[in-house]
């Protein structure tokens, strides 16, 4: 909740306004209609003579100034530290003496709300943040259009600019010391932040920030943290009205950017001439894997299916407009990526029945925020769906889902988390499971195929990562009779021992590939299986390539079966 704030037209030459006019450069030209008086800043007891607060072309808050007697400053400090941290984008502090004519600048970490002294303030310079020099023209006289619409400016990112968003994360943890993790979540705001900035923009309603509209790194930088907010209360708006308790299972961006000012301007400069809506969603897609590949590896904590082998998964099932597809346990989001990819390779995306698919018919759910957010920028760069990944456990009972129910998809895409075995008290919040009845323990892999089995249609197609010891342990036999009695297999794919190895898990896996009985059709076993053993998927334990892979072969092996045997 933001403080008020109430505009002045009048630019009187008191002390505080001489100071940042005179020194400062804050000409009354150039913040015409952007100086707000305060209304409820409560500092009658400090003896508060004056109190000011410049606003961005937007009308949001960055600095603040305040004059008060010598012998009343800290307690003003205070007062003042208090109201700032309410404002979502203010980030600078001026304290005046009036009796002395000293004065003293604070900043404000936006990762900790602490406000720390400062030597000195940034000259306000209308040539634009970050600018070395600029010629003007006329009476010299620059007046920056802070509600442009025009995007003619902005350039695609192509191939050769692959590295832009790492090259952003790399100033995230250069400048504020970010760890790739964290770094990660704040690319993922800012990338929001620039997909809703051309979205407005486009529509007339807004504009795109670039560092020619502002005349100081703490301005730039408000600006985009109010775009942020807005943004997000934009998404909850529109899609709360589509999907039961979104902000619930969705409301995954309500953290503010915690980048200091200096970093989120730094990392915003180097996407600011390039059109996240001009560039193609391959290019896009493959920018983001590099950060997030760069990021698993540094270690996030999570495991994640290699891109080769979410390609090969989704290249088998094949993926059709008219599919509604479901990863239940999504992480980053890239087996619903992919299929959009797919799908938009056989289909014209710009007709209706692909928007309809892009925006309805990929969903996703993940127990981890960050993850979420993950993936909803993912789902973003790649052609949209955000709003469909879900913030939740999937192994919840099903009354926890308000807009998915059992039965209903027509793919299932997924890797579930495995490793753990799960006791009597943690299956006691969960939901019922058929192969958890009667049971001390039971492996965290199992709950989560009955549960992506349960969420596939008669007669829709599931592929899955599950630990090798699945199809072969004798503890897991009941699991294969559980699948015998629930689903035709059609492809078991045996995986190398480094497949996950790189990501932090040294599990022998393998994938498979099955379709749901449907009603009154003959369960049973006698059929063909194609079965598959791969020896390498293109890279070692350590993650470096090798020059052969079994995929390609594999995978046309595996489509050449279904197209005799059928699904």
């Amino acid at each position: 909740m933001s403080p008020t704030l109430r505009v002045s037209t009048k630019q009187a030459k008191r002390p505080l306004r001489k100071l940042l006019s005179d020194k400062y450069l804050y000409t009354d030209e150039a913040f015409a209609n952007r100086v707000a008086t305060l209304d409820d800043l409560k500092l009658e007891d400090c003896q508060v003579s004056e109190g000011l607060s410049l606003l961005t072309p937007s009308g949001k808050p960055f600095l603040l100034a305040i004059s008060c007697p010598s012998e009343r400053t800290q307690e003003a400090l205070s007062r003042a530290t208090e109201y700032i941290v309410q404002s979502e984008t203010i980030g600078l502090l001026v304290v005046h003496a009036s009796d002395t004519q000293d004065h003293t600048f604070y900043r404000r970490r936006f990762d900790s709300n602490v406000v720390e002294r400062i030597a000195d303030l940034e000259s306000y310079f209308l040539g634009g943040v970050g600018a070395q020099s600029i010629l003007f023209e006329g009476a010299g006289v620059y007046e920056p259009n802070a509600h442009r619409s025009d995007d003619s400016y902005l350039l695609p990112i192509s191939n050769k600019l692959e590295n832009l968003f790492f090259d952003i994360h790399s100033v995230m943890r250069d400048v504020d010391g970010l760890h790739a993790d964290a770094a990660l979540e704040e690319l993922c705001k800012l990338i929001y932040v620039k997909a809703f900035a051309e979205d407005q923009g486009l529509q007339g309603v807004g504009f795109v920030p670039h560092s020619r509209e502002f005349g100081s790194t703490e301005e730039y930088a408000a600006t985009i943290r109010g775009l942020y907010r807005d943004s997000v209360e934009y998404d909850l708006r529109v899609f709360r009205l589509k999907i039961p308790q979104y902000d619930r299972s969705r409301g995954v961006f309500k953290d503010p950017i915690r980048l200091s000012s200096s970093a989120l301007v730094k990392s915003f400069q180097v996407l600011e001439n390039f059109s996240l809506k001009k560039s193609t969603a391959d290019v896009k897609g493959r920018a983001f894997q590099k950060v997030l590949g760069r990021a698993i590896r540094s270690g996030m904590g999570q495991y994640f299916t290699p891109a080769a082998v979410c390609e090969f998964m989704v290249n088998v099932v094949q993926p059709q407009i008219h599919h509604l597809i479901l990863d239940p346990f999504c992480g980053s989001g890239h087996f619903l990526s992919l299929s959009l990819a797919a799908v938009a390779d056989r289909n014209d995306p710009s007709s209706r029945a692909f928007h309809e698919f892009a925006f309805g018919k990929l969903h996703g759910i993940e127990k981890s925020d960050r993850m979420t957010r993950i993936a909803m920028t993912d789902m973003r760069l790649s052609g949209d769906g955000h709003s469909n990944i879900r913030c939740a456990d999937s192994l919840l009972h099903f009354d926890n889902y308000p807009d998915i129910a059992p039965d209903s998809f027509d793919i299932v895409l997924t890797n579930p988390p495995f490793g753990s075995l799960l006791g009597s008290d943690s299956l006691a919040h969960l939901g019922t499971f058929e192969l958890a009845r009667g049971r001390k323990t039971v492996g965290l892999e199992v709950l989560g195929l009955e549960r992506a089995v349960a969420f596939l249609r008669p007669g829709g197609r599931i592929a899955i990562v599950l630990p090798e010891s699945v199809f072969s342990a004798d503890s897991t036999a009941y699991v294969r009779q559980w699948i015998r009695t629930r689903l035709k297999v059609r492809a078991v794919v045996s995986m190398p021992i480094e497949t996950f190895s790189p990501f932090g898990a040294n599990v022998k896996t393998s994938v498979l590939f099955a379709r749901k009985w449907k009603p009154g059709e003959v369960v049973g076993d006698d059929y063909d299986v194609c079965m598959v053993k791969m020896e390498s998927v293109g890279y070692d334990a350590s993650g470096r390539s090798k020059a052969h892979t079994d995929i390609t072969e594999a995978q046309t092996e595996i489509l050449s079966f279904l197209k005799t045997e059928g699904w």
